[in-house]
């Protein structure tokens, strides 16, 4: 049987994998683990429709997960161990809360302590009406074992999570890739988060995210990652979704999916941790091309001040949030001819001209079609709306 070559981004992930791990010197426990995170920032988290919507993503994980949830984070209680009942408890009373003024802070993990690093947890920190009216966001996180992109079911059921929440959050932004994964007591593995960024390009520093939506991410986004979610405002901003497909399309390892109000950017098929003196992953180069001018220009601080030790002040995190902007836009494998002639048609509205056409949501689409004929639509296509390009007759180039 011929073998199959592993790709490279889950090569790298492999090689790597012990030196993303760190065990507690007594052998208790891991402290740090490389995770496949998701994280959203979303609006209107003080209403009672919301957070019914948060419950119902919440749900979603517990169904998918629940045999691997341990221990939990309500409100002001410690971390305890946790049982179906006590998640049954904690979800209804959640949804029994009507004071817009009253945030939500939940934490759902693997771990029944909090100084050891889960394989899988969800939380979320909704903000208060009145903080709302300033802009700022609430915020959900997933978190599932890194392992996961090796097993294409998997990977798979994480997609779908992903389509899901952003169908039941409709978040403004938000992000999805590996992640160093701290303890919830996370303050003394700062430094070794640290450390980890500077060899890994493509990890995503996200152990504070919970604050940002009401800092530097409630008007402009984190940056590219292995997903990039963009709400429709920020879709609007880089000048509309046909633009985007059309800067994106020379570069066919970068899919595109629509939710009800924005776009998930999808980087290549797997994660890419990056890896020492190594270029940086050309998939996130080319994403982080196309979101400059949307992402934040007050990043503050990834960590707060860590005197004597490694860490990310300003300067620091400026950097990191800048990391992939020396780098210049890769090579892209040339399109299909397109016609400045002919121009374009969306699916199921008639051919206006007789020729070859061909669309970026389906592979090897290319074919012919005659003048008032029907366009046909991939619906299931993972690209997004099938639209149609017309090739040129020979000589008009």
């Amino acid at each position: 049987m011929e073998q199959v070559e592993m790709p490279q981004q889950l090569q790298r992930l492999e090689t790597y994998q012990d030196e993303l791990t760190w065990n507690l010197e007594s052998d208790e426990g891991i402290v740090i683990r490389p995770g496949l995170i998701a994280t959203f920032f979303f609006e209107k988290g003080s209403t009672v429709e919301v957070r019914a919507k948060l419950v119902e993503c919440f749900d979603r994980f517990y169904s998918l997960f629940g045999a691997k949830l341990k221990g939990q984070k309500y409100m002001d209680a410690k971390t305890r161990k946790m049982g179906a009942s006590d998640y049954e408890k904690s979800r209804n009373k959640i949804l029994a809360i009507t004071d817009p003024h009253e945030r939500i802070e939940w934490f759902v993990s693997s771990e029944t302590v909090p100084d050891l690093a889960p394989e899988y947890s969800v939380s979320c920190l909704t903000q208060q009406s009145i903080h709302e009216g300033w802009g700022d966001k609430s915020f959900f996180k997933i978190v599932l074992p890194a392992a996961t992109v090796f097993d294409e079911a998997s990977l798979g059921q994480y997609q779908q999570l992903l389509a899901f929440i952003c169908d039941a959050l409709q978040p403004v932004h938000g992000y999805g890739g590996l992640s160093p994964i701290l303890p919830y007591d996370y303050h003394r593995y700062l430094p070794n988060e640290y450390e980890l960024a500077q060899r890994f390009i493509g990890l995503n520093i996200d152990t504070r995210s919970f604050s940002a939506g009401g800092f530097e991410l409630k008007s402009h986004i984190k940056g590219a990652d292995w997903y990039t979610i963009l709400g429709n405002e920020f879709v609007e901003q880089l000048d509309g979704e046909e633009a985007i497909r059309a800067k994106l399309a020379p570069w066919r390892d970068i899919s595109i999916h629509r939710y009800a109000s924005g776009l998930m950017i999808q980087a290549g098929p797997y994660p890419d941790l990056g890896a020492p003196n190594a270029s940086p992953p050309e998939s996130y180069v080319v994403v982080s091309h196309l979101v400059r001018s949307i992402r934040t220009t007050e990043p503050g601080s990834l960590h707060y001040h860590l005197p004597q030790q490694n860490g990310f002040d300003k300067s620091e995190t400026v950097s990191w949030y800048a990391r992939f902007d020396g780098s210049p836009l890769p090579a892209a494998e040339p399109l299909p001819i397109q016609s400045e002639h002919g121009g374009r048609c969306e699916a199921g509205k008639p051919c206006p001209e007789s020729g070859h056409w061909w669309t970026p949501a389906m592979e090897n689409s290319r074919q012919y079609f005659t003048q008032g004929e029907l366009m046909p639509d991939f619906s299931r296509s993972t690209y997004g709306s099938t639209i149609w390009y017309r090739e040129p007759v020979s000589g008009t180039r």
